[in-house]
């Protein structure tokens, strides 16, 4: 039996309240949130001085395998996922070939088994047409409406309803194409994906959602959200019973179209970062409970595509990104408790992941240890292969000193231990 004490620190309590008193790990559980101090362990861990919080779910990576292993990899991924406190991840399926059937994604399942360094989940790519998908153990079905790998956009209300009916959990890249603008005198990337592919997106989705019959309700997150629009169409969608749930990534929290105008193709990202008034309305939105959870969408491109004369859409923030949302603790725009349910709990219901939403008995021992320390700018070794941090000039206050992934230590805050794999998470649909 392998046990852990964690003591002398403070822990985050689902309610939102900082607790303290010891927690005792066996076998990769919680199973005392209250141990006493003689109690027998084969490690202890002082961690006087720290805040001991839930490991983040991040729910929208692109770790780039299999396909395009140079751009970042499961491994180097999973290493930038603990320094960001990140202890389970749901990757996308735009890969090269995109994972659209049952063979590839067991294909991608056993890369994942041999390498991931956290708790790991899949999509599955949907398509156009109205056939079934004969496929099981996966996360959610992911919806493109814009093209975002070899395969066409699903933008026709009909298909999106024949996926919705299939699946209990959908998830959308909620910008139609149809809406984007050609014209080659229009240069700006926000200009060329306006805000309208969002919002025909949005009427799309919602025309499929009322045609189904009542007794089919999946979950439906809109993914990456980067405009006040999204936030309204949420709340009324939820007051008329529909569940769905919005997602939001630190770039849209931290940056605006001013610092991709400023400074280019490090803030290039799909959907396009927007307007202060739209930030303005997204950080609002994660103390009110419109936003329910954050996903980074990590989307590493090494340095020489993001320089190159036809840079490609992405940004990789999983690294940074426990600093970056307790930074919104620290200036008291959210609470411990909207903490909790952005960075684990909200995720964990709109995926339906069990066991990993919060520091609870008999959850797995998923934790994160954090320092709050002179603020400073991460301006320190970068793990992903992307090699550029988009988020140095942002001024933290926290650091992730030690991340534990089912009661084992993987980081340290300077080393990674990776003899022990991370565990798939499981399926939504089948």
């Amino acid at each position: 039996m392998n046990s852990i004490l964690i003591k002398n620190g403070q822990w985050l309590h689902p309610a939102g309240k900082l607790i303290s008193s010891n927690l005792l790990l066996q076998d990769g559980h919680i199973v005392d949130l209250d141990a006493a101090l003689q109690t027998r362990t084969d490690q202890i861990i002082d961690a006087a001085g720290q805040l001991i919080l839930p490991g983040a779910i991040d729910p929208h990576v692109h770790f780039r395998e299999p396909g395009q292993l140079y751009k970042e990899g499961i491994v180097q991924g999973g290493r930038a996922a603990l320094k960001g406190g990140v202890t389970t991840v749901i990757d996308m399926p735009n890969n090269i070939p995109p994972c659209t059937t049952a063979k590839r994604l067991e294909e991608k399942k056993a890369l994942f088994r041999k390498k991931a360094l956290v708790n790991w989940g899949l999509m599955l790519h949907s398509r156009n047409g109205n056939y079934h998908y004969p496929v099981s153990g996966v996360m959610a079905a992911k919806v493109y409406m814009a093209k975002s790998s070899a395969l066409p956009a699903v933008n026709k209300t009909g298909y999106i309803e024949n996926i919705l009916r299939q699946f209990p959990v959908v998830a959308f890249h909620a910008e139609d194409e149809s809406f984007f603008i050609s014209d080659p005198a229009v240069v700006q990337h926000h200009e060329k994906r306006p805000r309208q592919a969002v919002t025909g997106a949005l009427v799309k989705i919602e025309e499929a959602l009322r045609r189904l019959p009542a007794d089919i309700k999946p979950n439906v997150v809109i993914c990456h959200m980067n405009t006040a629009d999204e936030l309204f169409w949420l709340e009324r969608m939820r007051r008329e019973g529909f569940k769905v749930f919005g997602e939001t990534a630190p770039h849209y929290l931290y940056f605006t179209q001013e610092d991709y105008l400023r400074d280019g193709a490090v803030f290039k990202v799909n959907p396009a970062i927007r307007s202060a008034q739209d930030q303005s309305a997204l950080r609002a939105g994660l103390a009110s409970g419109r936003v329910d959870f954050i996903g980074t969408d990590h989307a590493p491109h090494p340095p020489a595509e993001k320089n190159g004369t036809a840079p490609p859409s992405g940004i990789a923030g999983i690294e940074w990104l426990t600093p970056l949302m307790l930074n919104f603790v620290d200036s008291g725009q959210i609470s411990w408790l909207r903490y909790q349910q952005l960075m684990t709990e909200n995720a964990a219901k709109a995926y339906r992941i069990a066991g990993r939403d919060g520091i609870r008995q008999g959850n797995f021992g998923d934790l994160v240890l954090v320092q709050k320390s002179e603020a400073w700018q991460p301006a320190d070794e970068i793990v992903t292969h992307a090699a550029t941090n988009p988020f140095t000039k942002i001024t933290l206050h926290y650091k992730v000193t030690l991340t534990l992934v089912n009661g084992i230590i993987k980081y340290n805050g300077s080393e990674f231990f990776e003899q022990a794999r991370g565990m798939e998470i499981g399926p939504a649909h089948g």
